[in-house]
């Protein structure tokens, strides 16, 4: 069996002009788990990652940390949704472009409820089936697109010890297919998974079984103010 580790990226750069790189702390947040993968002598046979900037980055710093020679590779089943595209459609009259969503939310008097209010209606808005002519991928089609992912480094990784970098709503739609979830307990545990988070996945081709999800004592250890979720 291939023993498969997810690790979401680290915090990307919310609010800036780019969100698609690591801020200074998600930087550090990969290191710090290449170091402590290296100070337990964890070593991976193979590193995938989706195409993503934050996920080329936190598999370079990350790999690094670890003085590991592997290339991750690239795979666009691991790409995340398009959030700005979700949160844009929520309300195509009022919001213009993503920069006047950004001021809405740092002008509001609780910024981090007012994003995660904002942020579940436009997931369940884009999970209801009903407009999916407003988005470029459905969905179906992007649930269809995670596990298609999954299965081919399954397929690809028997008896491999495998690390794969990606995003929160990668990593939570794969686990719903194992465990059948709703869509919108789906979402939720997306909202809840850490940057640069572990888990873990038992899997051969016929037999899935999750050993860990959303670990991220490696930042309790080195200091809470590592411990971020966006």
């Amino acid at each position: 069996m291939a023993l498969i580790t997810f690790v979401r990226h680290g915090q990307a750069s919310w609010g800036t002009d780019n969100y698609d790189q690591l801020s200074i702390k998600g930087t550090e947040q990969a290191r710090v788990l290449g170091k402590v993968f290296d100070d337990q002598a964890k070593s991976f046979d193979i590193a995938w990652r989706g195409e993503m900037v934050r996920h080329y980055e936190t598999a370079q710093h990350c790999l690094s940390e670890m003085h590991s020679s592997l290339v991750a590779i690239p795979h666009t089943g691991l790409n995340e949704f398009d959030h700005e595209q979700i949160l844009l459609n929520l309300d195509k009259k009022k919001y213009v472009n993503k920069f006047e969503i950004i001021q809405f939310i740092k002008n509001s008097t609780h910024p981090t409820k007012t994003l995660g209010d904002m942020f579940a209606e436009a997931v369940y808005r884009w999970q209801s089936g009903e407009y999916d002519t407003d988005y470029t991928e459905t969905w179906k089609q992007f649930q269809n697109r995670c596990v298609g992912a999954f299965t081919d480094i399954v397929n690809s990784s028997k008896g491999k010890n495998v690390v794969v970098f990606s995003s929160g709503g990668v990593i939570s739609v794969i686990i719903q297919s194992l465990l059948g979830l709703s869509d919108r307990a789906t979402f939720r545990l997306n909202w809840s998974l850490v940057n640069c988070g572990i888990t873990q996945i038992l899997s051969d081709t016929k037999r899935h079984s999750i050993l860990s999800m959303n670990e991220h004592q490696h930042f309790r250890e080195h200091g809470i103010n590592l411990l971020t979720w966006h």
